[in-house]
């Protein structure tokens, strides 16, 4: 006889709302409690919400809203839950709220953070969240395309900063561009990254201030459709003008980097040997990874993650990351290198995992000088 699994509540949060949005298959509203007993779960959403969830979430889920079960939305979670579990013992996530917690330990349950993941079988995407992921994806080209137009017919002023007409070109006009593409497209993105010079030597920064020729140009723009929820990836490195020789040198090593890590791609490699790949493309090309005074230097991070319901999701592909690929994975590849006498160069795509190989989700030109 199969064992009964203890109920497991979700809260949305940050950190939850993809699982709770994969269990329930529809986008949930701004808060959402769910508890899941055995094949059946219930959804606890607010009055308005009642009707909507209803008709748009999955088979074997229950929406109910808090006068239903003789509570009030003001009670909270802690009162839901002891409206609808009988018995003691609960499953939470590490992410729990610390709050509920404690409220539901003092109404006598005992609660068991559960530290495996709610759905691992996110990882292995379905032919409806390939189309999803492959939508947005092709939201991010459009815009990488646009601003990449808008760079390559900017005119270099004597102070060597470039302009549309007699306006100074920035980042965040760039990015603005980046946002009106996506819209769209049915998509937004936050935190968008288009960094110049010295700058693009961090990985995270966003950038400001106007654009230079002849130095790098950083822009990495990662969608979310506000349609499906799911994301893209996709980041491209440019000059305009002519780039430096220790540039050209330092782009042409990343691009070979992710040629070599896209060849290793496939069902059944692993996630690190794919890295190791990356790593030593750029070793034959003579860049070392190290740390001068204090700050990294070289190739600084992971060659790429998972996308889906997040933007960074399993599998991870890094040194520290040991997991074979499956047919039905979406990873990025994007391999860097960062040097803060010259900048960054970055170059990453959206692959699917296929038993042989993998599929571009959607191409873009890679050129340095445009």
């Amino acid at each position: 006889m199969k064992k009964k699994r203890t109920p497991l509540l979700l809260i949305q949060s940050s950190e939850t709302v993809a699982d709770l949005q994969y269990i329930c298959g529809t986008q949930l509203p701004e808060i959402a409690t769910l508890i899941q007993t055995g094949q059946s779960s219930t959804l606890i959403v607010s009055e308005m919400e009642t009707s909507r969830m209803s008709r748009t979430v999955g088979e074997n889920i229950t929406v109910v809203h808090p006068k239903k079960m003789g509570s009030t939305w003001e009670k909270g979670p802690a009162d839901w839950v002891s409206k609808i579990i009988s018995e003691k013992n609960i499953r939470v996530t590490p992410d729990f709220p610390i709050g509920l917690f404690e409220k539901l330990k003092k109404r006598g349950y005992n609660l068991t953070v559960d530290t495996d993941d709610v759905c691992p079988e996110r990882e292995i995407k379905t032919e409806a969240e390939i189309r999803a992921i492959q939508q947005s994806q092709r939201a991010a080209v459009a815009a990488m395309r646009s601003v990449l137009s808008q760079i390559a017919s900017a005119t270099i002023g004597r102070d060597q900063t470039l302009r549309i007409g007699k306006k100074q070109l920035t980042s965040e006009k760039v990015r603005a561009t980046i946002g009106y593409t996506l819209l769209d497209h049915e998509c937004i993105a936050e935190e968008t990254i288009v960094s110049c010079g010295i700058m693009s030597a961090d990985p995270h920064e966003r950038g400001e201030g106007p654009l230079r020729a002849n130095e790098p140009i950083v822009i990495d723009i990662f969608p979310r459709s506000g349609k499906t929820g799911y994301w893209g990836d996709i980041t491209r490195t440019v000059c305009r003008g002519a780039a430096p020789v220790a540039l050209k040198k330092q782009y042409k090593a990343v691009k070979a980097a992710q040629v070599a890590a896209l060849k290793a791609v496939r069902a059944g490699a692993w996630t690190h040997e794919i890295h190791a790949c990356a790593v030593t493309e750029l070793d034959t090309h003579g860049f070392e990874t190290k740390t001068i005074n204090d700050t990294p230097q070289g190739y600084i991070h992971g060659t790429g993650h998972g996308v889906g319901l997040e933007i960074h999701e399993a599998p991870r592909v890094s040194s520290t990351n040991k997991q074979e690929l499956h047919a039905g994975n979406i990873i990025t590849i994007e391999p860097g290198l960062y040097y803060p006498n010259i900048g960054g160069v970055r170059i990453e795509d959206t692959i699917l995992v296929t038993q042989d190989g993998y599929k571009m989700l959607a191409p873009c030109v890679k050129r340095l000088e445009i």
